[in-house]
């Protein structure tokens, strides 16, 4: 049987897209929904049948729920999440949604005069590697069999109001809106195996290796590489084994 939830179908997210886009600003206008927009369009995306939506289960509300368990949509951080997905984990299969933003455009409202300032492109680009990161603020539930993960990589274009200080008002600003565009791919990961092959560079599965060499491996900051660290380990896909000094070492246990 084929699992949907890893389907890509770009121009069915389009329409969907469009559907919601155009009714909800013929209605209420831009930035009335802010991230909900999101929410909305992803929810249709993954069942199309609004029954299953919205689905009161154990005491919370599952955001999808049909014969192959329950679909958790998250757009911002996952630490709210936490007591939900660990109710829901004991007694079902839980499929996690988490949009990253791999495109994006900018645009910027003045709060005095309403003005839009043209669409810009953003340098910032979200990767599956900050799913990961993102990973860690639920990281006692990895370990889950009943546990899948989807990264969705769309577009957005975002509005910004020009209400914080410096730079035009631009530092310290809030987002008013974010606009899906389109889905780019769907990172999935149902299995320790996934996470080892989508996060664990080659040269370290069959050797010990500290956090520096996972870094430089990895190229990533030492931040970043903490929270992954200790989210593959969460996973079940390394373990920590023993010290290189006042280094700890980790090594693949699959």
């Amino acid at each position: 049987m084929t699992d949907t939830t890893k389907t890509v179908n770009k121009a069915r997210f389009l329409n969907i897209c469009y559907i919601h886009n155009r009714a909800r600003d013929e209605k209420e206008g831009i930035g009335t929904l802010n991230e909900k927009r999101i929410h909305l369009v992803l929810k249709d995306y993954f069942d199309e049948d609004r029954t299953h939506h919205e689905v009161p289960y154990l005491g919370y509300v599952a955001d999808i729920k049909n014969k192959n368990g329950i679909i958790e949509i998250q757009t911002g951080a996952l630490n709210p999440l936490y007591k939900k997905l660990g109710v829901f984990l004991s007694e079902s299969r839980v499929t996690l949604v988490h949009p990253l933003i791999s495109k994006k455009t900018v645009s910027w409202i003045d709060p005095s005069t309403g003005n839009i300032s043209p669409r810009r492109n953003s340098p910032l680009h979200e990767t599956a590697f900050d799913g990961l990161c993102e990973l860690y603020n639920i990281r006692s539930h990895l370990s889950s069999p009943n546990l899948r993960i989807r990264f969705p990589l769309i577009e957005v274009d975002e509005y910004r109001m020009k209400d914080g200080w410096g730079r035009g008002g631009k530092r310290g600003s809030h987002r008013y809106d974010r606009i899906p565009i389109q889905l780019f791919d769907i990172v999935s990961i149902d299995t320790p195996e996934d996470y080892k092959n989508l996060f664990v560079p080659p040269e370290l599965f069959d050797v010990t290796f500290t956090s520096s060499d996972f870094r430089e491996a990895a190229g990533k900051g030492e931040k970043s590489a903490y929270y992954a660290l200790t989210s593959l380990t969460a996973a079940n896909v390394l373990e920590q084994c023993g010290k290189q000094g006042r280094k700890i070492l980790y090594r693949c246990i699959i």
